[in-house]
């Protein structure tokens, strides 16, 4: 029995050897192929590799030249004439902003965006754009005086928005134009150049002057005042909260600002309405008028005298 294992074993043994010896000359050729094909594949990465190297030295090299370089301070404007240098020169210097850019640099226009957002002098970013080799188009809007705010006889710029400006930024009034004062005499913080003002009476003046420059009626009365000293005093003398004052002289009784909650008080439109009525019959300047109070359903209002 274990003779004829052994005899089928070896002839088993046998087989493998022949089928081993036919398949080494393709075993060979194989081999050959690999080390054929790893060779150059080590070399085509290797090739790509030092093109890759190759071509950001070359990139760096050109676009770190002088010529892709921006500088915020050689920025040119072209800005409203109520703009003076100085703002001008404040905007290219804004804390933030790197001395010098690289047009190719990532990010760049989002850099900057980001620095002009965060600064209280421009209200908004439109668009910043890359202009090769060394440009940079953006437009920003800027902040823009509206009214001079008149308290315990010192004087206050501010904007839409009841921000104080810097007066040395601006030309205002505008040519041509007059200024507008908000004149109150109540007590509040003067808040720093960028700040809000936190005043009730001081912000409801601002908005109502916004609501009349919207529809047109600064100019067209010609307004010179709006007196806010006694918003929100709870007066039971029947003075109104609100007073404005044309260039003329004449009085305007507006009452009291939508922020007051008062019950029963017009809306700024009802009592828009009641002066352009009283506008209509006396002339639009209203310079045969002493007042002319829009409190009411029906506006009040007396003549000047005439001796």
């Amino acid at each position: 029995m274990i003779e004829i294992f052994k005899y089928h074993y070896s002839k088993v043994a046998d087989k493998v050897r022949e089928s081993i010896d036919e398949l080494r000359p393709y075993l060979e050729k194989t081999q050959k192929i690999t080390l054929s094909f790893s060779f150059w594949l080590a070399l085509v990465i290797v090739a790509v590799l030092a093109i890759m190297w190759l071509g950001k030295s070359t990139w760096k090299y050109l676009t770190n030249r002088s010529t892709f370089i921006v500088s915020p301070v050689t920025f040119s404007f072209d800005t409203p004439d109520w703009a003076t240098d100085r703002l001008i020169n404040e905007i290219k210097n804004i804390p933030g902003l790197k001395r010098e850019y690289n047009i190719f640099e990532k990010d760049l226009t989002k850099k900057i965006a980001e620095v002009y957002e965060n600064n209280p002098l421009i209200y908004r970013v439109y668009y910043i754009e890359r202009e090769l080799p060394n440009m940079i188009n953006l437009k920003l809007e800027l902040g823009r005086p509206i009214a001079i705010v008149k308290r315990k006889g010192k004087e206050y710029l501010v904007d839409k928005d009841c921000v104080r400006l810097p007066d040395e930024f601006y030309e205002y009034p505008e040519r041509d134009e007059n200024p507008v004062y908000v004149i109150c005499s109540r007590l509040s913080r003067v808040p720093e150049y960028g700040e809000k003002w936190e005043d009730r009476s001081i912000e409801g003046g601002v908005n109502l002057l916004n609501y009349l420059k919207y529809n047109g009626i600064d100019k067209l009365l010609e307004i010179a005042a709006i007196d806010v000293s006694n918003v929100a005093r709870r007066l039971k003398s029947g003075k109104s909260d609100i007073i404005l004052y044309t260039e003329n002289g004449t009085m305007i009784k507006w009452g009291c600002p939508p922020s007051c909650e008062r019950p029963n008080e017009l809306s700024n439109y009802e009592k828009l309405q009641n002066l352009l009525s009283v506008a209509k019959e006396e002339g639009i300047t209203l310079a045969n008028m002493e007042y002319v109070d829009v409190r009411w359903k029906v506006p009040l209002g007396k003549r000047i005298s005439v001796q």
